[in-house]
C-alpha cells in the first residue's frame, strides 16, 4: 500500500473509533497524571506556543491549553477532530483545531515552542517526516515532545488494523525509547531527556513500556 493511502486509510479508521476513544483512553483514565507529566515536561514558566500534531481526541493539546498555553492542533481524522473540540468546549478551553495531516497542517515554520507527538509516529507511514515537520515547527531553541509504546507487548489494547494496512506502517508494532532517541537525532534534534520516570507504573493496560521524550532544536 502506498503511503498516501495508507494515511487515507489511518485517518478513516480513526474517525471510526473516534465516538468511543476516549471511553477507554489513558489520557481519561488518568488524567491527573497525564497533566502532571506535560506539566514538568514542558519546563513552561510562561505562556508558550505549542503545537500538536495528530491531535486525536486532543490529549495533549487539551493539556497544554488547561496549563495556559496558546495551542493549535492538527489532526487528519475528522471524527477524532470532532471529539477534540466537543472537549475543548465543554472544558472552556481555547484551541485552534486544523484538520490537515501532518504534512499538508498550515503552521508555519518557527512559529512554535513546544511541539508535541503523543502515540502519532507509531501509525504513520513515514513518522520521520512527522519530527522533520515538528523541526521545521519549533523555532531555534524549542521543544519537541514525544510520547509513544511498545504496543506488541500488550497488542490486544491497541488497532485492529487490516493487515495490508498495519504492514505499511513501519512502526506498527510500537517503539522503544532508544529507537526514538536515535529517531530524534535523525531528525536533527539535541539530546534527549526523559520524563516517564514521573508516572508510578506505565499508564498503559498490559504495562505497555512507554516513554515520554523531549529534545530541543538547536
Amino acid at each position: 500500500m502506498k503511503p498516501a493511502e495508507a494515511q487515507i486509510e489511518v485517518s478513516n479508521y480513526w474517525t471510526r473509533r473516534a465516538a468511543a476513544f476516549d471511553g477507554v483512553a489513558s489520557h481519561v483514565a488518568q488524567a491527573a497524571l497525564w497533566r502532571d507529566v506535560l506539566s514538568a515536561a514542558f519546563e513552561a514558566k510562561e505562556a508558550k506556543d505549542v503545537v500538536d500534531l495528530g491531535t486525536g481526541t486532543g490529549a495533549c493539546a487539551l493539556i497544554a491549553a488547561s496549563l495556559g498555553h496558546r495551542v493549535r492542533a492538527c489532526d487528519g481524522s475528522e471524527g477524532m477532530l470532532a471529539a477534540a473540540r466537543q472537549a475543548a468546549t465543554a472544558a472552556g478551553l481555547d484551541v485552534a483545531f486544523e484538520h490537515a495531516l501532518i504534512a499538508d497542517a498550515s503552521f508555519a515554520p518557527g512559529s512554535a515552542d513546544i511541539v508535541t507527538l503523543r502515540n502519532v509516529l507509531w501509525t504513520l507511514p513515514d513518522p520521520m517526516a512527522a519530527l522533520r515537520k515538528a523541526y521545521l515547527v519549533l523555532r531555534p531553541g524549542g521543544q519537541v515532545l514525544v510520547s509513544d509504546g511498545l504496543w506488541s507487548t500488550a497488542a490486544q489494547y491497541r488497532s485492529t488494523y487490516p493487515e495490508t494496512l498495519a504492514a505499511s506502517l513501519p512502526r506498527h508494532d510500537g517503539l522503544t525509547e532508544d529507537e526514538a532517541r536515535t529517531m530524534l537525532a535523525d531528525a536533527g534534534f539535541g539530546p534527549a531527556r526523559s520524563w516517564q520516570h514521573l508516572f508510578p507504573a506505565s499508564p498503559y493496560p498490559g504495562d505497555v513500556p512507554m516513554f515520554v521524550l523531549t529534545a530541543r532544536k538547536g
